[in-house]
């Protein structure tokens, strides 16, 4: 569940705000709620916003990447759905941070965790992924997907590769991609804290 607000006016030193309608998670389909958001205009004006899910309690669902939209500023959600190619199919993602990045070249990108089979709930928390959404649609496109990072052969599968922050280099156009490399061991996390930058 989540919950929008506007802070409206202010009343001498108090501010008045009031709250958009809730953004549901369906717990058939989402175990552990929705939060996380990462939001973005669409060229329609339609808001687009994605959130984190979780088969966690019950590994046998889909783990997905879940969309809602908004066509009147963020006062009301269309119901959570798995986040799909533009081609409406859909992919598993664990439940972890994604962002979406809008960028001086007039796109938009995102940036986060697409698996290969159905995840558990957190995990694995790899291989992680850089794309561009289709504009009108809100919709990713799977031939723009480009790797950034994925677990080596002979590295722990405890590994996490989180959590993706994307920003543009005002210098250069790429996009730096800060992120770390963690091993979460019983006696204490290891990993190292890395820069990507990607060319857009």
């Amino acid at each position: 569940m989540l919950f929008v607000f506007d802070f409206e006016l202010w009343r001498g030193k108090d501010l008045t705000w009031r709250a958009a309608d809730l953004v549901k998670g369906d717990p058939l389909r989402s175990t552990r709620g929705m939060d996380e958001p990462t939001l973005a205009r669409l060229t329609d004006g339609r808001i687009l916003m994605l959130l984190r899910g979780s088969n966690d309690r019950s590994p046998s669902l889909p783990g997905y990447r879940w969309a809602t939209y908004s066509n009147d500023g963020g006062w009301h959600w269309t119901e959570p759905q798995p986040w799909t190619y533009t081609t409406g199919e859909p992919f598993f993602s664990p439940s972890a941070c994604s962002q979406l990045l809008r960028h001086s070249n007039g796109k938009l990108y995102w940036v986060g965790h697409i698996t290969p089979s159905n995840p558990r709930g957190n995990r694995p928390r790899y291989p992680v992924v850089f794309g561009e959404l289709d504009q009108a649609s809100g919709l990713l496109i799977r031939d723009s997907l480009i790797p950034v990072d994925d677990r080596h052969s002979d590295e722990d599968e405890i590994l996490m590769i989180y959590p993706p922050y994307a920003r543009e280099d005002r210098r250069t156009g790429e996009v730096a991609l800060h992120m770390s490399r963690v091993f979460a061991y019983q006696d204490g996390w290891k990993g190292d804290a890395l820069l990507y930058r990607i060319t857009v």
